[in-house]
């Protein structure tokens, strides 16, 4: 039987977490002995670790036969962390919201290798709320108002509605205090850093909108009946990709397709099952082809589009 133990260090301002194999003779893979590294961008490592390890875990012993030793665990504190260790090789495979993914595949550091399913669901989109009681029922309405967002790395919670405020023809301005005005006709923005925070914010007035995901919208942990009660959606944007499995472009292509093969069976055992429920309440993968496609370019396209807003 097969046994794990996860050793702790803290390495150049991130976590790394090793995931290793007892009780395998070394000397089968003495020739061609390789190791992968699952990656998370994640300022609070600690909500991540056992999420991360478990996953770890079963691709360890999926990938043993294949020549894998381990599969080690890093959490990078930010994208441009992320992008670093890519680059260095230090990571070889992780998830990632569309917006994020496409900005290190156009920098040819990652590719999508299979679209991830999260609680049954491929897609989501942002929905825009407002008070029923206030005079916010349409995107014009927030010019010289203030609209929560939840960082700047969601694309539900930033990219998606930022687009559709500037489709819309509204000029966005990020303000220092949640409590300051935008300037003149400006639609000011403020970074609630969590979606409760957000209907919170929306529900108290501290803000007059705020973008969520339909998905966050739903849970009442996220978004609890008492903070929504006398509130409203606004708008809803397109359904984009929820989340891919995102691989270092460089690395072997070999070890790519094992991973894709092992990715797309593992809902189909007890142990994987658990395994993806425990990583971030997976429910599949599957391949990025067909109709995954069809939703993985229409993200891609909106990608573009905010990427040459920003120029």
């Amino acid at each position: 039987m097969l046994s794990f133990r996860f050793a702790n260090r803290i390495l150049a301002g991130f976590l790394v977490i090793g995931a290793f194999i007892a009780g395998v003779d070394s000397t089968v893979y003495a020739d061609e002995e390789r190791h992968l590294t699952l990656g998370r961008i994640s300022q609070e490592p600690g909500k991540n670790i056992d999420r991360l390890a478990a996953m770890a875990e079963y691709l360890s012993a999926a990938l043993a036969p294949h020549g894998i030793a381990t599969v080690d665990i890093v959490i990078a504190e930010s994208p441009e962390r992320m992008a670093e260790m890519l680059r260095n090789g230090e990571v070889d495979l992780f998830s990632e919201t569309p917006f994020i993914a496409f900005d290190m595949a156009e920098r040819r550091l990652a590719e999508p290798l299979m679209r991830e399913w999260k609680k049954g669901v491929a897609e989501y989109h942002t929905v825009i709320i407002a008070r029923n009681d206030g005079e916010v029922g349409s995107l014009k309405d927030l010019i010289g108002r203030k609209i929560a967002f939840e960082d700047p790395g969601s694309t539900s919670g930033y990219f998606l509605p930022r687009l559709a405020l500037e489709d819309a023809g509204l000029t966005l301005e990020e303000l220092d205090d949640p409590r300051s005005r935008p300037t003149g006709d400006a639609v000011g923005y403020s970074f609630a850093h969590g979606e409760i925070n957000i209907v919170a914010w929306v529900n108290r007035g501290l803000a007059d909108a705020g973008a969520i995901s339909n998905l966050d919208w739903e849970d009442p942990k996220k978004a609890p009946e008492q903070l929504k009660e006398g509130l409203k959606i606004i708008y809803e944007t397109q359904p984009v990709t929820r989340s891919m499995m995102m691989v270092r472009q460089t690395l072997d292509t070999d070890i790519k397709e094992r991973l894709a093969s092992v990715l797309a069976q593992m809902h189909e055992t007890p142990e994987g099952q658990a395994a993806l429920k425990k990583y971030f309440k997976v429910s599949r993968y599957d391949p990025l082809d067909g109709p995954a496609a069809e939703g993985l370019e229409s993200a891609r396209q909106l990608w573009r589009q905010a990427w040459k807003q920003s120029e």
